[in-house]
């Protein structure tokens, strides 16, 4: 993937510790969202940087810390917005707010989240950054499958993991530009799959009742 030049005389330019490393991330970021996990090296990275890549090793410990980097704002924002659906009082309402969350999240970091789950298949470092993102969604389901379905952990972990996935999915199929009615027809229909898995079923009506 040809890569954009520098001018060899920015290098000279002074940065704060925390613009450099600023300006890394989103050299990665483009680079991520731009080419194939192959394309994602350090050289690549630093090439649209005005940094040496001996400056690169100075704010971090290789291309792994550099990718969880990229990654660990989204994961926050998912732990904070998934911590007010697990245990909630009432599952079904925070659920459509936590899917709905997701869902603008997943909108507003479209390109980067595809580059990231497509590009994992091809590399280690970028699926473990994959499973960080759907580790929380799974751990949410685990515990409400447990709760409300009376699921053993294992069974419930499998499942959970299958409706993250899914979720996963459906979100990334949204795009950049969604817009928002596209974006709440797929929160409704995601709270619709989650719904009928996760809630306790009522009893089938027999011929004497």
């Amino acid at each position: 993937m040809a890569v954009a030049g520098v001018d060899p005389s920015a290098r000279r330019v002074r940065r704060t510790p925390e613009v450099a490393r600023a300006e890394i991330l989103a050299a990665a970021r483009e680079v991520l969202e731009g080419g194939s996990a192959a394309d994602f090296t350090v050289a690549a990275v630093m090439s649209r940087t005005a940094m040496t890549r001996k400056t690169f090793y100075v704010h971090f410990a290789d291309r792994g810390e550099l990718i969880r980097a990229l990654v660990g704002p989204l994961r926050t924002e998912l732990d904070a917005t998934l911590q007010r659906w697990s245990g909630a009082a009432d599952p079904v309402a925070a659920g459509s707010e936590a899917l709905a969350a997701a869902a603008r999240m997943y909108v507003r970091h479209a390109t980067l989240l595809r580059a990231v789950w497509w590009s994992a298949a091809d590399d280690a470092e970028v699926a473990q950054a994959r499973a960080t993102l759907l580790a929380p969604l799974v751990a949410v389901g685990t515990r409400l499958l447990v709760d409300q379905r009376g699921f053993d952990d294992d069974r419930a972990r499998g499942v959970a993991l299958a409706l993250a996935t899914m979720n996963v999915h459906v979100l990334l199929a949204l795009g950049p530009s969604a817009t928002t009615d596209e974006r709440d027809a797929a929160t409704r229909a995601l709270r619709e799959v989650w719904t009928s898995v996760v809630l306790p079923r009522p009893p089938t009506p027999t011929a004497d009742t």
